[in-house]
């Protein structure tokens, strides 16, 4: 009986118990929008092809942490999208700019309960056609407490589409 007493101890002790450590804040994952991770623009009244691409970008990543928030009554989420953009032949700068946004939905209905959009400017160097990079850091507060969960919540980054953006990635699908 003892031993077992010496060995509650013990694991409670590795657990951080009365040492004032915190145990991880769960984080909800998010996730990439599919038909909103492509955004290729051609330039205005020009051809659809090669000649006529202005940009061709990707969100190739989301990377972000946790934290507990104020009185532990929600979640203080911190991210980042990454993106990979190459400028086409019809390029007439060396920036581009690149809406989207970050959604956040209740798992259950889907239904969406809040949306902030943003955009990010890249700028190439002297002949450079590609570059990879993050966006500036995203803040997001997401209640918690007896009734809502991170596991509630539902997460997705998408660049902002038109009409247009949207119809030629259902027509060439996922790449």
């Amino acid at each position: 009986m003892r031993w077992r007493v010496v060995l509650l101890a013990l694991l409670l002790a590795g657990c951080g118990a009365g040492t004032g450590t915190q145990l991880p804040i769960a984080c909800p994952s998010p996730g990439l929008l599919g038909e909103g991770a492509d955004l290729t623009r051609y330039r205005p009244g020009g051809a659809q092809d090669l000649t006529g691409l202005d940009f061709d970008a990707k969100l190739v990543s989301i990377n972000g942490s946790c934290k507990a928030g104020r009185g532990e009554r929600s979640i203080q989420m911190q991210m980042t999208a990454g993106f990979s953009v190459e400028r086409g032949p019809a390029s007439e700068g060396r920036s581009v700019d690149l809406p989207w946004f970050v959604a956040v939905l209740d798992r259950q209905t889907e239904t969406i309960l809040s949306r902030q959009n943003f955009t990010d400017r890249v700028v190439f160097g002297r002949n450079e056609t590609r570059s990879t990079v993050d966006s500036a850091p995203v803040s997001i507060s997401l209640p918690v407490g007896a009734n809502r969960q991170a596991g509630d919540y539902r997460i997705l980054v998408s660049f902002q589409l038109t009409e247009q953006d949207l119809a030629l990635n259902r027509r060439r699908g996922p790449r």
